[in-house]
């Protein structure tokens, strides 16, 4: 009975160290993955569904890689056939492209990931009674496993903007998010002369914004039109599928501005709500209540203006969409006709780019909310584009 016990003892304390080992990854590791895998691989949403943040390098072990399923992205019984080696090595029947690009990892790279995983190599699974793989009842949980599940592997939206309205994406913590975004005034109807209206003037909005939490983000920028500064923040209230089943997503929203390009300056205020429902993993909505003050900016009375905004998107490749918004003024103040805008949009590495036709010049809420200053009927619209960078 004692020997029995002693045995068990072993086997027990073997199997904790294993698990303890599984969990514990180098450091040369951690920083290898950082540097040049984790510049994509990393937040909300990564590739693939793929995290190499180090607090999440440990739950790819001996899980399923999307891309190919039979094969696991680390193999602890077959090191040799883990997805993450024959990735970062080019081998044929990986699907996509080597990893990492552009430039891929050297040999010595290669080695710190071979050795790492080498070193996991643990004997096959034990076999039950019944001929099927018995269950190590101490081997942990892979952190992908408990965590929440998402509906679909991609957000509902790649930009935190749709075209003008605000979306439900925001930066993940400590991520800094770069937005440029540009409406030309002139119309494309102007032809080739005016470079169909790319040689006129342009309103031009540059943003910086920082993730103070997953769901918190601060921004600030500058509008061209009225030299308008912004200050504005992002909160995530809650993610569709995460939140007790819900079926949608929602962010609030927040915001002041302040003209100087009058006198006196004139500050603005803006409230959003975005509300985005991720009908398939193509196609998702997006609604929009809005409300902001001093719309009218050449008013002696200041006007306010309701708004509600709504677009979509879908996907009609992997990182290619098809973007689309309306956005009517309720109540308030009004421009000549509501703003809308029909555009593509592309995904690469952690750029977001959008090209579109619109007839709103306007940047900020108060500039976009009222509406466009022209007319859909006549065929009349401008080319716009907006570019994030997450960093």
């Amino acid at each position: 009975m004692k020997r029995m016990l002693s045995v068990s003892l072993v086997l027990l304390l073997a199997a904790a160290a294993g698990a303890w080992a599984k969990d514990q990854v180098p450091g040369d590791v951690v920083s290898l993955l950082h540097n040049r895998c984790a510049v994509c691989h990393k937040g909300k949403f990564p590739p693939q569904g793929l995290s190499w943040e180090s607090t999440k390098i440990a739950a790819a072990i001996d899980a399923s890689s999307r891309e190919v399923p039979d094969l696991k992205i680390i193999d602890t019984a077959s090191p040799e056939s883990s997805y993450m080696l024959k990735k970062v090595r080019g081998e044929s029947g990986i699907k996509g492209t080597r990893m990492p690009p552009p430039k891929a990892l050297s040999n010595e790279e290669i080695k710190v990931l071979e050795t790492w995983i080498q070193g996991l190599k643990k004997s096959p699974a034990p076999v039950s009674a019944a001929g099927a793989p018995g269950v190590d009842p101490l081997d942990p949980v892979p952190a992908a496993a408990t965590d929440p599940k998402q509906p679909f592997d991609t957000p509902a939206f790649f930009g935190t903007r749709l075209l003008n309205l605000p979306t439900t994406t925001t930066p993940s913590k400590g991520d800094f998010l770069v937005r440029i975004s540009h409406r030309f005034s002139d119309r494309v109807e102007e032809g080739l002369d005016d470079f169909f209206g790319m040689d006129s003037y342009a309103n031009i909005l540059l943003s910086l914004g920082y993730g103070i939490t997953d769901n918190l983000t601060v921004t600030v920028g500058r509008a061209r039109s009225y030299k308008e500064y912004e200050l504005s923040a992002d909160w995530l209230v809650a993610e569709q599928g995460r939140a007790s089943g819900l079926p949608f997503s929602v962010t609030l929203h927040g915001g002041v501005s302040l003209v100087t390009d009058a006198s006196p300056d004139e500050a603005k205020f803006s409230i959003e709500a975005s509300l985005a429902r991720q009908v398939t993993r193509r196609f998702s909505v997006l609604v929009v209540p809005a409300f902001v003050t001093n719309a009218d900016h050449f008013s002696l009375d200041p006007q306010n203006t309701f708004s509600i905004g709504v677009g979509g998107r879908y996907m009609v490749l992997k990182d290619l969409s098809i973007i689309a918004e309306w956005v009517p003024a309720l109540a308030g103040y009004k421009e000549i006709e509501s703003g809308w805008g029909l555009g593509v949009e592309a995904k690469i590495g952690g750029h977001v780019f959008q090209l579109f036709f619109n007839n709103c010049l306007g940047l900020t809420p108060a500039q976009y909310l009222p509406g466009g200053d022209l007319r859909l009927g006549d065929f009349d619209f401008r080319i716009g584009f907006n570019i994030f960078r997450t960093f």
